[in-house]
């Protein structure tokens, strides 16, 4: 099990975040996806997004492929973003932060829908204007140990003139049964990763996020 280290929070703070935790364990429950409003602090949001702007600006983020290990390969057909994974151990404090926060998730999961969820990986994701992420799943096909999708978005003063939706298909017999969702910053989306085709709209300016998945044991 991977663990995660971050400065001590005020109790309430503690409280606070379970309490969401649970409502989003509840809602994948009933429906298989949720989206949370403001799951970090304005100030938490501000500082990760700075944090992540400054591994951009280093050029620290590479180009997204498709795939894993040796079968890893650009496809920009398909996607065209740009990543860079986080190390939990050696990571900025905001972005500790939330994936501290991550562990009440992943406890609240486990405790209410018996998941066996064991560890956290996520990257920064950056889409320029333009970009997309053409619909997919969030599994490899050759290995099916993600089990819960987590974005967290970045983006200050998002308006929906600006694009860059999460479309989430929740009918995979009907494409035309979706939802879509403004990457507005601080909110959460969770979701299943085995369950919904999704996909990411183009923007209108650069779409910041935080992406990951809680998994199982292989």
């Amino acid at each position: 099990m991977t663990v995660y280290h971050s400065e001590p929070a005020p109790c309430s703070v503690h409280a606070r975040v379970d309490s969401l935790c649970t409502q989003i364990a509840d809602s994948l429950g009933e429906q298989g996806w949720c989206v949370t409003p403001q799951f970090l602090s304005p100030a938490l949001v501000a500082q990760a997004r700075d944090e992540l702007e400054a591994h951009w600006q280093r050029g620290d983020f590479r180009p997204a492929g498709i795939g894993r290990g040796a079968s890893l390969q650009l496809k920009t057909s398909v996607r065209t973003d740009w990543v860079r994974w986080l190390d939990p151990l050696h990571c900025e404090p905001a972005h500790q932060h939330y994936l501290a926060a991550l562990e009440y998730l992943r406890a609240a999961i486990n405790r209410s829908l018996y998941l066996g969820l064991v560890e956290f990986e996520s990257h920064l994701a950056v889409y320029p204007p333009g970009t997309y992420y053409r619909k997919h799943l969030d599994q490899f096909r050759d290995m099916g140990t993600r089990s819960v999708s987590c974005i967290l978005y970045l983006n200050d003063a998002w308006q929906a003139a600006d694009g860059g939706q999460l479309r989430i298909y929740t009918d995979a017999r009907n494409d035309a049964h979706y939802q879509e969702i403004l990457p507005l910053g601080g909110q959460l989306v969770t979701f299943l990763s085995t369950r919904f085709l999704h996909e990411v709209m183009p923007a209108t300016r650069h779409r910041m996020s935080i992406t990951g998945w809680f998994k199982t044991r292989g």
